[in-house]
């Protein structure tokens, strides 16, 4: 399984993103055609090779915008000073969506420019759908946001990772007078993400950065067993004297099948069956892959409840806070482990009845196709028909292709 490994040595500015996914392989030609076929036509994406003053040799990427006759240089931090026409998130949407990119391109894109609207929203304190951000509004950032998102479909990226992000220290200037470094929104966006601030008085990481590493990635990649197959340099657009202004990006084959996963655990004796049977399925409905629920004797005899939830590294934190804030337990025990599971994705199998969620798993033996019960006590109830039924022609469904 091809996973993507960012190392944002120096920060993260979009155009740094895209210039080391360029550097991996990526085409930049391609990625900008694919932009174009969603109506974003006035920009060229230019790739160049060079070194820098510490001697290192890392690509550069420029958006030039037609109509305006420059490019971009993010990683000099002037993301906030771009004065382009002003669009808002609907418009920018409309042109991921009406675009050729792949799905999955598309709904990486969509994730990313929706935190980002909804930090400058929350910033600015207005309605998300009130924001003309310019940032994100500018066609520069646009491209490097979807471009990254379709350059990691180019390499057929299935998982991305990002160790601890760096930020700066200071003042920065922009459209919005005098701001603190990291700036408003690129501080919403890191909350609940490891950050270590260098003692550089300019900003590292920008709004556009942090959103794409934030909103992709599934936490750091320290435990991860993999087999590097290439690495890409994005450079910033201007030199730091302090350290090269980069970020790297690892191409890895992770182990397979197995999967590191964090587990949490907890015993509960003063909840009802009732409560900690609600947070279980909270706990699945906010991202867990997996939540159980043991009978345990606890001191003195008592009946007690032991809940285990297997969650992604990323999602950690979130989830032990969902479980302390949501139950009488004062304390949860996390660790990891390695998972192994065998080759599924998720399917729509069309009945008579109509169109069911399912899941395609791949054993040894064949493909097996396995009801989602919900989705299928659902379709049952609203056809009249009985559940069994339903489920059955599930099972029995067979792939058209």
């Amino acid at each position: 399984m091809n996973a993507l490994c960012f190392d944002p040595v120096a920060g993260a500015a979009g155009d740094m993103i895209l210039a080391s996914l360029c550097d991996l392989g990526a085409d930049p030609d391609e990625i900008a055609r694919i932009i174009r076929t969603g109506g974003l036509r006035e920009f060229e994406i230019r790739i160049r090779h060079a070194q820098d003053q510490h001697g290192l040799m890392a690509t550069y990427c420029d958006v030039v915008v037609e109509s305006h006759d420059h490019g971009h240089h993010h990683g000099d931090h002037d993301e906030h000073k771009h004065e382009h026409h002003h669009r808002h998130l609907g418009d920018i949407l409309k042109i991921v969506d009406t675009s050729e990119a792949p799905e999955r391109a598309k709904s990486r894109a969509h994730a990313v420019f929706t935190r980002l609207a909804e930090a400058e929203a929350a910033v600015h304190g207005i309605d998300i759908e009130k924001v003309h951000f310019h940032e994100v509004g500018a066609v520069d950032s646009i491209v490097d946001v979807f471009g990254s998102c379709i350059a990691l479909e180019l390499l057929e990226v299935e998982r991305i990772y990002c160790a601890a992000l760096k930020v700066g220290k200071g003042t920065i200037r922009c459209a919005h007078g005098v701001l603190p470094v990291p700036v408003p929104a690129t501080t919403r966006l890191i909350t609940g993400s490891d950050v270590i601030r260098l003692d550089i008085k300019t900003e590292l990481t920008t709004p556009t950065g942090a959103a794409l590493l934030t909103t992709l990635s599934e936490g750091d990649w320290g435990s991860l067993k993999m087999r590097v197959t290439g690495c890409g340099i994005g450079h910033g657009g201007r030199d730091l004297d302090e350290m090269p202004n980069i970020i790297r990006s690892f191409l890895v084959e992770l182990e397979a099948p197995a999967q590191y996963v964090e587990v949490l655990e907890t015993d509960i004796d003063d909840d009802t069956p009732e409560m900690t049977a609600a947070l279980a399925d909270r706990l699945l409905a906010d991202g867990a892959l997996d939540v159980t629920r043991t009978p345990i004797y606890m001191k003195k005899g008592r009946l007690g409840t032991r809940l285990t939830v297997l969650t992604e590294a990323g999602d950690v934190q979130r989830m032990a806070a969902l479980i302390l804030g949501s139950s009488s337990t004062i304390g949860v025990r996390a660790g990891n482990a390695r998972r192994f599971t065998l080759p599924r994705r998720a399917i729509t199998v069309n009945t008579e009845w109509g169109p069911v969620a399912a899941k395609e798993i791949t054993r040894p033996t064949g493909v097996e196709i396995v009801p989602e019960y919900e989705a299928c006590r659902t379709l049952a109830e609203s056809a009249g028909v009985e559940l069994r039924r339903v489920m059955q022609a599930v099972r029995s469904w067979r792939d058209p292709r």
